[in-house]
């Protein structure tokens, strides 16, 4: 090889001749070197040589591969590719030429301005190229040197530039590489090579023709996969995967970085693989950086126009040119990452920035990109975002709705970004109205209500929903709550009242205002009272019955409206009836009913459609019927006698629940009858209640062997023995409302008690004939039984226990002490004045006081009424004496005068009371204890 294959004595003898010949010559190349060191190449000297390593190993076609180490106070930097050529030392020694050429469309090399190489100069003063083809050296002492040889002023080494003059040198590059620039530092390289080390992951990056670079120990690479096309412009993607190896020592690099990126025409937009977003500001890169910072959340490497200086775009490039294939770098991220994507007009950091922002959201506005519940990709103008959509109803909508975006995007922090871009809310309301038309199972709109009741928490939404389509019972959909009725238990349709599909009913339903019903309150609806009261009971049945007695069936325990028994039935001779004018087949009732009785019988086929219980519920009859009325305010059932009942009554009672159509029982039937009652779970607590109307009718209409039930007692009524007969019937007890009782509630009862106390053929006591007594004077001052009323029996109950014609009744009990007991009637327990007064009209029979008299045969002497024999009278007698007169007798006679012919008589008595009311008592005999 010669000792100068590049012929650098020639360069450096036409650059000195031209220096001689010029001196301003050889200040402007210094000037400008400077200008170009300390500020156009200032930090770039690793991008710089690394671009010159790209662009030789583009030209060899290989990967190309740089490595940076040190050596004492040198920094190597050696790369493999096409080595240096005579036209390539000819450009470093010259300012702002290139040996650089491509005949390649869109393959332009990276240095093609002829000054990158200047960045040596930054860090060293000699600058070494060591090449397989041959070496040259840079030498700034050397220059000053040759220029003062040639007999050039000049001052200070400052004064000539480093890179114009060049020596030939034998050294060869490293094993291994290509080149090798050797840079003799005029600092410590530590920093340096810790910046070196820094950038080297973006220069694998930026520079495709070179994945590979090794910092020191450290080797940083990038391995690159080509995706699909993804459209039909030819754009590509690639997997870009950077990884670091080796003593980072104290830089903070990461150990592996993926980048997504697409490639269009001279434009490469990048963004991380993994999500990372990265430094919050970046800069454009043509491959490599230049100082025109950019806010846009992606990274842009184009192949724009730049100054010399590589720091800025050349006034003839178009910045927004680079927005080509933004949107298909969009479109590779997960959904959930595209609205991160989007570049913000407010957020440029220069008016270049601001004009790539623009491009870009032109792109992104009127490109399709967008993902869609649907699965497909939506332009922004053409779609909308339901705030808070989830993936289910994602799911349930996607179908339906196509420009419906994807749940990821469909965030409220989302809105105003994809909203400047064209997107619109789509609000609750708009979705209900949508939803309008649409036709699907109840099911489906069940997953739709669950799918949207997260959507729903405040009132305003419950206010949107209110024209969301409700699929109803009977088939057909209701548009909004309104009207609308939920059950827990009804599921059949209902023509009267619109109900939810029991398959569509939520609680969302519910928080939206649809009214929860019950069977009580459906079958009561007035809805449905029109319907059963408007019926042309002419006209054939339309399956109303059958509907009724399916909600029936939802709640064996409802309350059935009376006027439901007008509900129009078949009998079986296909006539139309109401219910309770009906029995059921087989009925019991059929067997105690009189002959001509108005009922018909059910038809067979209708009541196994329907049930019988339920068309009992209704008022078809199996045994008795029963009227309710929870606020009865007038005698307007129907019922017999019931006017004579209500009259029976101090107040309108809280409820009615009555035995109906009992005057239409055979009175040979009585016995069946009451049977059939005693035994009826419903009917049987209307036999106990005494006041209510069915036990009150039966006492005085139901017939036993010729008997009132209300002449009969309880078997096991004791008190009335051998007054009132008990009745012989196996449910007796349970009659007990129905039967007599000792307290008599009408005039006739009175006078039944009174008959027979007066029956000589009966053996009854005095203290039953008492308590009977005391019983119809307690019933006559209740005025429960009016005393004119009650019939005066022919024979009265004495003391004695026996019936007598003639008696008194005694109205001061010191007259029990002159009168006999066969002749002495009591009014009570004790003896009253008043009692007695009213009992002796009942009865007619003249007052004791009225039918004789006696006078004390002694005055006595006079004590006070604390005197102890007057107290000890008191508490044997249990009474309380007058604080009035009182004597005592060692003995004590009246003189008892009869108002009839017997004559005076004289009695020795305990006490008296005179009629002076003087009590008289017989002194005791003292008592002691021995």
């Amino acid at each position: 090889m010669s000792d100068d294959p590049f012929g650098t004595a020639a360069l450096r003898s036409s650059i000195l001749d031209a220096w001689a010949s010029s001196p301003t010559r050889l200040a402007e190349d210094a000037a400008a070197e400077s200008d170009l060191v300390t500020v156009g190449y200032r930090d770039r000297l690793l991008t710089e040589l690394a671009a010159n390593a790209a662009d030789a190993a583009s030209a060899a076609g290989i990967a190309g591969h740089l490595a940076v180490w040190v050596d004492g106070a040198e920094l190597h930097v050696a790369n493999t590719g096409a080595p240096l050529t005579g036209e390539g030392v000819r450009s470093l020694a010259a300012l702002r030429v290139s040996a650089k050429v491509s005949n390649e469309p869109g393959d332009r090399p990276i240095g093609r301005f002829g000054v990158g190489f200047t960045a040596t100069a930054t860090v060293a003063d000699r600058v070494e190229i060591r090449s397989r083809t041959g070496s040259v050296v840079f030498d700034r002492a050397a220059t000053l040197d040759a220029v003062r040889e040639a007999g050039i002023t000049v001052g200070a080494a400052a004064d000539v530039p480093v890179l114009r003059v060049v020596w030939p040198s034998n050294r060869e590059p490293s094993p291994g590489f290509d080149t090798e620039v050797v840079l003799h530092l005029r600092e410590d390289p530590g920093p340096l090579l810790e910046t070196m080390l820094a950038q080297a992951p973006d220069l694998v990056v930026e520079l495709t023709a070179l994945p590979r670079i090794t910092v020191g120990d450290v080797e940083v690479w990038a391995e690159r996969s080509t995706g699909p096309d993804v459209d039909d412009d030819a754009a590509r993607s690639v997997l870009t995967t950077v990884s670091t190896i080796g003593d980072l020592g104290s830089t903070d690099l990461p150990s592996s970085r993926r980048w997504l990126e697409v490639v269009r025409g001279g434009t490469r937009w990048l963004v991380d693989a993994d999500g990372d977003p990265g430094p919050s500001g970046d800069v454009l890169r043509a491959p490599t950086p230049t100082d025109i910072e950019l806010s846009l959340p992606c990274r842009c490497i184009t192949d724009l126009a730049l100054t010399p200086d590589r720091r800025h775009l050349h006034p003839r490039a178009e910045i927004g040119d680079a927005a080509a294939g933004y949107v298909d770098l969009v479109r590779l991220v997960e959904p959930a990452r595209r609205v991160r994507l989007i570049p913000e007009l407010h957020l440029a950091r220069n008016p270049d920035d601001a004009r790539l922002i623009e491009a870009v959201r032109r792109e992104l506005r009127d490109a399709a990109w967008l993902p869609a519940a649907a699965g497909t990709d939506l332009v922004p103008p053409r779609a909308v975002m339901l705030v808070g959509l989830t993936d289910r109803l994602a799911d349930i909508l996607g179908d339906l709705f196509g420009d419906l975006l994807h749940p990821d995007l469909s965030l409220t922090q989302h809105l105003p970004a994809l909203g400047r871009l064209g997107v619109s809310e789509l609000g609750l309301a708009d979705l209900a109205e949508r939803l309008v038309g649409i036709e699907r199972d109840p099911a489906w709109w069940y997953d739709l209500y669950d799918a949207l009741a997260p959507l729903v928490s405040t009132g305003r939404e419950v206010e949107e929903l209110g024209a969301l389509p409700i699929p109803r019972s009977d088939g057909r959909t209701a548009i909004g709550v309104r009207g609308l009725f939920v059950s827990d238990r009804i599921s059949t349709p209902m023509r009267w009242i619109p109900t939810v599909h029991p398959e569509a009913r939520h609680e969302l339903l519910t928080r939206l205002g649809v009214a929860d019903l019950t069977v009580a309150e459906a079958v009561g609806d007035p809805a449905l009272r029109s319907l059963v009261e408007d019926v042309d009971v002419e006209a054939a049945d339309d399956g109303l019955a059958a509907e009724v007695c399916a909600v029936l069936r939802a709640d064996p325990d409802a309350s059935v409206p009376s006027w439901l028994s007008a509900l129009a039935l078949p009998d079986a001779e296909g006539e139309l009836r109401p219910a309770d004018e009906l029995l059921l087949p087989g009925s019991p009732l059929l067997g105690v009913l009189v002959d001509d009785h108005p009922f018909g019988v059910a038809d067979a086929e209708m009541v196994a459609e329907c049930g019988a219980e339920p068309l009992r519920r209704i008022g078809v009859g199996w045994g008795f019927v029963t009227v309710e009325d929870d606020l009865p305010i007038a005698p307007d059932h129907d019922l017999p006698d019931e006017e004579d009942w209500w009259e029976t009554l101090p107040d309108a009672p809280e409820n009615l629940s009555a035995v109906r159509d009992l005057d239409l029982i055979d009175e040979r039937s009585w016995p069946a009858a009451l049977t059939m009652m005693a035994t009826d779970e419903r009917i049987r607590p209307l036999l106990a209640d005494r006041a209510g109307y069915t036990a009150w009718w039966l006492r005085r209409h139901a017939e036993v062997d010729g008997l009132l039930l209300g002449e009969y007692r309880s078997p096991s009524d004791d008190v009335l023995a051998n007054i009132i007969d008990p009745l012989d019937h196996p449910y007796a007890d349970e009659l007990g409302g129905a039967l007599a009782r000792l307290e008599p509630d009408s005039a006739d009862d009175a006078t039944l008690l009174l008959t027979r106390l007066g029956d000589r053929t009966r053996a009854i006591s005095a203290g039953a004939a008492v308590s009977v007594h005391a019983a119809v004077v307690a019933a006559c001052r209740r005025r429960v039984v009016d005393p004119d009323e009650v019939e005066v029996p022919e024979l009265v109950r004495t003391l004695s226990g026996e019936a007598a014609d003639r008696a008194v009744v005694v109205d001061r009990p010191w007259l029990l002490q002159v009168l006999a007991d066969d002749e002495c009637v009591l009014a009570g327990p004790t003896v009253t004045a008043t009692d007695a007064d009213l009992l002796g009209m009942l009865l007619d029979l003249p007052l004791a006081s009225e039918e004789c008299s006696a006078t004390v045969s002694a005055p006595g002497d006079a004590v006070s009424w604390a005197h102890p024999d007057v107290v000890r009278f008191g508490v044997l007698r249990g009474v309380e004496v007058p604080h009035a007169e009182v004597r005592l007798h060692d003995e004590l006679w009246v003189t008892v005068r009869d108002n009839g012919n017997d004559p005076d008589r004289e009695v020795r008595v305990e006490w008296w009371v005179d009629a002076a009311g003087v009590t008289h008592l017989e002194r005791r005999r003292r008592r002691s204890r021995r």
